[in-house]
């Protein structure tokens, strides 16, 4: 039997390493697009679950890791009140996703915006300090994507919900922040109110930018101006998922309106 020399093994295993690079190269790209048509239908299940897969390929792959952490929120957001446990979990995984996202590319607006999402939603399920420390970093990451993307509406949409939880928190909370802090989260509805109106400016078709505007309004006892963003709520066509639910929400207050 012949001795196989080490060169050729060498040689030969040089010219099939592409030949594996380019088919894990297509096979994430396939998964990618297959996790993106699942997304935009709203099945964020098998979205999820292709996302993964691209991670099982490349665990370092940004775009799969701050999907992948998105439509775990979705999963999160998708559960009832009985299911608590599971919400919960689904956002800490979530999260770990999204943070993973920002320390594989810090520069990635997209990253630090989803990962401001999931902050804002785990701040639901943590009381007290906990709470606190969950909305600075809401802010901190809601700023940061909007530095890297002057332009991203959703972004902004936080930041803006950030200035209308802390305008309105607790005595109990803001004792909190003065205590971790030194001083008080500093939030107010006006800045609320500014940063909606500017989300509106840069996507005007987005039908929760319009409801939430309305909500501080009421919060800041304006009703007089709920009614133009309200009926421009129920103007709109439906685009997102939850847009539907949006709409009801916006019926019931303009009922209590009139």
């Amino acid at each position: 039997m012949k001795c196989i020399r080490p060169a050729l093994i060498v040689l030969c295993s040089l010219l099939v390493l592409p030949l594996f690079s380019q088919t894990a190269d297509d096979d994430i790209a396939r998964l990618m697009a297959e996790g993106d048509t699942y997304s935009a239908a709203w099945d964020y299940e098998n979205a999820a679950i292709a996302y993964m897969k691209v991670l099982k390929i490349d665990s370092l792959n940004y775009e799969a890791l701050w999907k992948a952490g998105d439509m775990y929120t979705e999963l999160a957001d998708g559960l009832d009140d009985k299911q608590k446990d599971q919400k919960e979990t689904f956002f800490e995984k979530a999260g770990e996703l999204c943070g993973k996202a920002v320390a594989v590319r810090p520069d990635g607006w997209e990253g630090h915006f989803k990962l401001s999402v999931v902050y804002g939603r785990l701040g639901l399920f943590r009381g007290g300090k906990e709470k606190v420390k969950l909305a600075q970093k809401v802010r901190t990451e809601a700023e940061r994507a909007i530095e890297l993307n002057p332009q991203s509406d959703l972004a902004i949409h936080v930041l803006a919900r950030w200035h209308q939880n802390v305008a309105n928190l607790s005595s109990i909370l803001k004792f909190f922040a003065k205590t971790l802090y030194g001083e008080e989260l500093k939030g107010s509805n006006e800045e609320a109110v500014r940063l909606f109106k500017k989300a509106i400016e840069i996507d005007p078709g987005h039908i929760e930018h319009y409801l939430e505007l309305a909500k501080t309004y009421e919060l800041m006892k304006q009703k007089d101006l709920m009614r133009e963003p309200l009926e421009k709520v129920l103007a709109l066509p439906v685009i997102e998922h939850d847009d539907e639910e949006f709409k009801k929400e916006a019926e019931e207050l303009l009922k209590k309106l009139d």
